[in-house]
């Protein structure tokens, strides 16, 4: 049997942590782990969230609720891609984040600098997007990123433009050796790209760490 496809429009879901308007002089776009619910992934951002940085936190297309003990309430968590349809997923991921992050900086004044963020596999669905998207951005950070096995990591590297990227890691980090940035960093070098790695305890994210705190 050989699956066939069929498109057809998505309901995606997206929290916005500020709105869109005169006032906003930053937007990030900020791509969740696998799994890890929307508002997980907001209280880790909590200390971006200033009157002047819009942070959009879409989440990943394919939802599926998550396991929970007697008494808790329903959680969702959700994936960017799956193994048996990754360029579908793909394909699927840049037309629903291009057009989210342009309607939203459609709304923003002219020339409102983009920060893409993406945590765990957040971070490989950020560059796959950004390697195939026409959108401008600023800068790109990878937090705990991971790569999954069907993803070749060197060749996404390449097609990334010549923007800076920084790696954070945290120092507690216990999931694999990726997620600390080992072999990560060498390969952004050795693709040209400019990249910076710091390294953050667990919890809220600092702005220092994200070089948040001074104009981008």
């Amino acid at each position: 049997m050989i699956p066939l496809s069929f498109t057809t429009p998505r309901t995606a879901r997206y929290l916005s942590l500020g709105e869109p308007g005169p006032a906003i002089e930053h937007v990030w776009v900020c791509l969740h782990g696998h799994d890890q619910p929307m508002s997980d992934l907001a209280n880790q951002l909590l200390n971006l969230d200033t009157p002047e940085r819009l942070l959009l936190l879409p989440e990943a297309l394919s939802r599926h609720a998550l396991p929970t003990t007697e008494g808790d309430a329903p959680c969702t968590g959700a994936a960017w891609f799956a193994p048996d349809s990754l360029l579908a997923d793909l394909a699927d991921l840049s037309t629903y984040l291009d057009g989210l992050t342009n309607d939203v900086l459609a709304r923003c004044p002219p020339g409102t600098p983009l920060t893409v963020f993406g945590y765990g596999h957040g971070a490989a669905a950020a560059c796959r997007w950004l390697a195939g998207t026409s959108l401008d951005y600023t800068r790109l950070i990878m937090c705990a990123p991971v790569f999954p096995t069907e993803i070749d990591r060197r060749a996404t590297l390449v097609g990334l433009p010549e923007r800076p990227v920084l790696v954070v890691s945290t120092t507690n980090d216990t999931y694999t050796r990726e997620t600390i940035g080992e072999g990560l960093m060498q390969d952004l070098l050795d693709v040209g790209l400019s990249a910076q790695q710091r390294l953050v305890d667990s919890g809220p994210l600092p702005l220092a760490a994200l070089g948040a705190s001074a104009p981008v």
